[in-house]
């Protein structure tokens, strides 16, 4: 080893036990505006490592000490645990979040929880729940839940907690609330999919129908829609429908609900659609 690789060694070794002393010093004698900055410095430098590694951590942690109510950097720290696979630690570290946001009476970090608690966790119940809250705390019954409407994710919930009616009315009043803001509402092909989930499963196949055609008039290269009206018709005894269906689910696989972040409900994958074919 070269005497440049040692000093390198050394200097990581150095800042590797600095950061897993736990911090003990009293900030409380420091004013709004010192604390405010020495967290962003702590918040910085965290950022110099990926955000998996416990050095981030450890500079979070840093920044938490000297302003515990950050609830930015508190929502920040749980990606971290979260993707470390730690998943109690970042519930614990984003509740807590949540906790301090919702007493400041908002519901930023509400937003993050609700969507985090559908896609990655399965917390349907939790999903209402925090829904609601949002829509109490804004005082709005249409949100945005990190880069959807709440109202859809609440929807979902209620779809796979087998609550079709009241899915479908939230799934409405998302399109209802949508249109009153002047957008498109023939555009929200994933509502109109997701009633005719509902619809699917209480065997109101008229319904379905129509509104995964709803769906496909927006999205014309939707497997998920295509493979679920081949099961309907397949259903219907209507094998000729059934077969024109997957098949074009099949032609239209590689544009299938599959995104980079979270698994979708109801998405298609290649030997489904073979499964149905063979029959």
């Amino acid at each position: 080893m070269s005497i440049k690789q040692k000093i390198i060694s050394l200097v990581i070794l150095f800042v590797i036990c600095s950061c897993n002393k736990k911090t003990t010093t009293d900030y409380s004698s420091l004013d709004e505006s010192k604390k405010e900055e020495l967290a962003n410095w702590y918040h910085e430098m965290s950022n110099y490592f990926y955000q998996p590694s416990e050095l981030y951590r450890t500079y979070k942690d840093s920044a938490l000490a000297v302003q515990p109510n950050n609830v930015d950097l508190r929502q920040r720290l749980s990606y971290s645990y979260k993707k470390v696979g730690e998943h109690i630690k970042a519930m614990e570290v984003l509740n807590k979040a949540v906790e301090i946001d919702t007493a400041n009476g908002k519901a930023d970090v509400l937003e993050y929880r609700a969507w985090t608690l559908l896609y990655y966790y399965r917390d349907y119940e939790g999903v209402v729940r925090d829904v609601d809250l949002i829509e109490k705390i804004t005082g709005n019954s249409y949100n945005s839940c990190w880069g959807e409407p709440c109202g859809f994710h609440k929807g979902q919930a209620l779809y796979k907690l087998n609550n079709f009616k009241k899915a479908i009315e939230t799934f409405e009043t998302v399109n209802s609330e949508e249109e009153k803001l002047g957008f498109d509402i023939n555009d929200n092909y994933m509502i109109f999919f997701y009633i005719g989930r509902c619809y699917s499963e209480m065997k109101d196949y008229k319904k379905a129908i129509l509104f995964y055609e709803k769906s496909l008039a927006s999205v014309k290269q939707f497997p998920e829609a295509y493979y679920q009206l081949g099961l309907i018709y397949k259903k219907l005894n209507n094998y000729e429908k059934a077969n024109e269906n997957f098949k074009l689910a099949k032609e239209y696989i590689d544009y299938s609900m599959n995104e980079p972040y979270v698994e979708r409900f109801d998405e298609v994958f290649q030997y489904m659609i073979d499964n149905e074919l063979k029959e």
